[in-house]
């Protein structure tokens, strides 16, 4: 199948070696089509999903659809635009005639399905990412958990509120962790976390992570900081008592435990974690945790009044965070940074920056539009329990 490669920080589609940029909206009504790719959709349906919150006139699809059909006229003989008459639009690919015959090579499917698993591993997402887009060139088959995570990364929160081919308590974490990054809302997201927790719902490994190490935190947004730091002791323990299987659960646990000192206003504590974790990474340079250790490094510099070392690492850690192409992520070390430096530390010139920052992604991503949607969802799937 024709495998487009979507990048929201720059509004661009790749297919192959091949990218086009295109404007905002073209961006998000293509992604969608190709998110439901095969289904037929009326002009008001797109207007509704591609446009929410916002009142264009029917004329407005027509428009976008024409100029995209201008700009993937590269990958016409591939990609399809197609008019349903009387009613809408739809976008179907063409198959390939023939399946690469490592298809069928067990041995091979698993040794790709190793190397994206270091890729998570390291925090390369732009590399899955590649790959993914890659598959029926390079002959393998990813399975749902990665291609999930791959939709997750990109934040292509449109897919996960829409797509109805794969479980919904397949995808419950990952709302989550939208919720949790994207918007400060620390009693609904405690109230989200511990109901998820309480009900089991998910994959045996999104239970695990979600109880050791996501939640830690949390309880420190709400107040209740004695909670966190006795979850951070059960934590610990978990590790020593896997025997070295959760070992690199240690670097997160300690950011959390850093991330809950910070939040005590303990500096003393804070810092001698951040050595520790500093230590961690040296050994294991993995990019989604430097681009974490560096926002909580910034905001303990700031505690500091090292106002100047603060701006150098934060900007650091997005540096890393956009080189991982981990959206969540990025935007989550904004908005916790924003957070800090209007309840903690005023220093206008980096919360003028950072607002900026996140208000650019808001825009990209639609945060603000998303946001009831994403609660509707996992009050849903909750509900349904």
């Amino acid at each position: 199948m024709a495998q487009l490669d979507f990048d929201p920080s720059g509004y661009t589609v790749s297919y192959g070696e091949e990218r086009i940029p295109l404007l905002a909206k073209e961006y998000a009504l293509l992604q969608f089509l190709y998110s439901h790719r095969g289904q037929a959709f009326s002009r008001e349906q797109l207007l509704d999903r591609v446009w929410p919150l916002e009142y264009p006139v029917e004329r407005t699809v027509d428009d976008h659809i024409y100029r995209l059909r201008k700009k993937l006229r590269p990958w016409s003989t591939r990609i399809f635009l197609n008019t349903v008459r009387g009613y809408g639009y739809s976008l179907t690919v063409k198959e390939p005639d023939l399946r690469n015959p490592s298809m069928q090579d067990t041995e091979l499917q698993a040794q790709m399905r190793e190397l994206m698993n270091k890729y998570l591993l390291y925090g390369q997402c732009k590399s899955m990412i590649t790959m993914a887009g890659q598959q029926d060139l390079l002959g393998f088959e990813l399975p749902p958990s990665h291609l999930i995570f791959i939709r997750y990364v990109q934040a292509d929160i449109a897919w996960f509120l829409n797509d109805t081919e794969y479980p919904l308590s397949s995808k419950l974490y990952y709302l989550l962790h939208f919720y949790l990054y994207f918007y400060h809302e620390p009693k609904r997201c405690l109230e989200y976390f511990e109901r998820t927790i309480a009900a089991n719902i998910g994959p045996e490994d999104h239970q695990r992570e979600l109880k050791l190490l996501n939640i830690i935190g949390l309880y420190t947004d709400n107040g209740r900081v004695e909670e966190d730091l006795a979850r951070v002791k059960v934590a610990y323990e978990a590790v020593r008592e896997a025997g070295g299987d959760l070992d690199i659960f240690n670097v997160h646990i300690k950011m959390a435990e850093m991330y809950v000192h910070l939040g005590a206003d303990n500096v003393p504590e804070a810092e001698r974690c951040a050595g520790e974790v500093e230590q961690m990474l040296a050994e294991t340079p993995y990019l989604r945790e430097i681009c974490a250790y560096h926002g909580l490094k910034g905001r303990l510099l700031l505690r500091q009044g090292k106002r100047s070392e603060a701006a150098t690492a934060l900007n650091y850690g997005i540096e890393v965070g956009e080189m991982t192409h981990n959206v969540p992520l990025i935007v989550g070390s904004i908005r916790e940074t924003l957070v800090f430096l209007e309840q903690r530390v005023q220093e206008p010139k980096l919360q003028r920056q950072f607002a900026a920052k996140y208000a650019e992604y808001n825009r990209n991503v639609q945060l603000d539009a998303y946001k009831a949607l994403i609660e509707q969802k996992i009050e849903s799937i909750l509900d349904a329990v």
